[in-house]
Formats: C-alpha cells, sequence, structure tokens
C-alpha cells in the first residue's frame, strides 16, 4: 500500500507540474497581451492629448477668423452706406448715343474709356443706350468706337434709374 501512495502521490506532483507549467504559460501570455494593451493605451492617450491641443488651436484660430469676418462685414457696412449716401447726392450723368429711349423698352449701360493719348477724351465715360438686347447695346457702341487699342468697352449691364 505505500508503492500505492507514492505512486499517487507521484502522480500528483506530476499533474500538479504539468498544470503550473500550462497555467505559467496561459499567465505569460496573458501578461503580454496586458502590456501590448497597456502600450497601445497609451499611444491612444496621447492621441487623445494631441488632439486637444489642436482643437483649441482650431477654436482659437477660428475665434480669430470670427472676429476679422465681424470687422470686414463692419467696413462691408460702413462702405455701403457711404455709397449710397454719396450716390443719393450725386448727380449722375449719362452720355446717350443717337435714339431716343422708349418708354417701355430696357436702358442698358456700357462704359467706355479712352486709352490712348490720342482719344477725344480721357478716363471713363458711361453711356445709356436704348437696345432690345445687351449685344444690341455693346454693339452699337462698338460701332461708334471701333479702335479696341484706343477704347476698352465693357459687356452691356441693364440700367435701372433711380425715381426721383
Amino acid at each position: 500500500m505505500t508503492i500505492l501512495w507514492v505512486l499517487g502521490a507521484v502522480a500528483s506532483l506530476g499533474a500538479g507540474v504539468v498544470g503550473e507549467r500550462f497555467l505559467g504559460i496561459r499567465a505569460r501570455r496573458q501578461s503580454q497581451k496586458l502590456a501590448a494593451l497597456k502600450e497601445r493605451l497609451d499611444v491612444y492617450a496621447n492621441y487623445a492629448k494631441l488632439a486637444a491641443v489642436r482643437r483649441a488651436e482650431t477654436e482659437e484660430t477660428l475665434a480669430g477668423l470670427r472676429r476679422e469676418v465681424a470687422e470686414v462685414e463692419g467696413e462691408i457696412l460702413s462702405l455701403q452706406s457711404a455709397v449710397t449716401d454719396e450716390a443719393a447726392l450725386a448727380p449722375m450723368e449719362f452720355y446717350s448715343v443717337d435714339r431716343v429711349a422708349r418708354s417701355g423698352g430696357p436702358l442698358w449701360y456700357v462704359a467706355v474709356e479712352a486709352l490712348d493719348a490720342t482719344a477725344p477724351w480721357s478716363g471713363v465715360r458711361h453711356y445709356a443706350v436704348a437696345a432690345d438686347t445687351a449685344e444690341d447695346a455693346r454693339k452699337r457702341i462698338v460701332e461708334r468706337y471701333p479702335s479696341p487699342s484706343s477704347f476698352a468697352i465693357s459687356p452691356a449691364a441693364q440700367l435701372v434709374l433711380p425715381e426721383r
């Protein structure tokens, strides 16, 4: 019976050694996985810090841009009001070509700039042209001032005169 006890003890010891090795290997693998996950967590924490810094920088830049937009909008509004005030005070002067505007017909605005020193005037003349289309209005001005090197002619735009 002692042999049986010895064999039982050796078998238990062998099973314990095998179990300990198996559990040791498993514990090592779990420790390695845990270490890898901790490293990954550190990397993500650094990404989070970087994202927070960039977000703060972006919000600061956005706030600065909003201030600039507000300033520019204020400047635009002041310039628009100045133009409106000056436009109301300044008399409008247009040159016209050979036709008188029909009561229901459209008027077209065409600007002609004298480019050459030999031109009969200097600067820009503003023409009010009565024509059915913008192309017809520009064509009539081009017929009057055919030299492209002496005169720059703008595209025709619909002219709406203010009520006085």
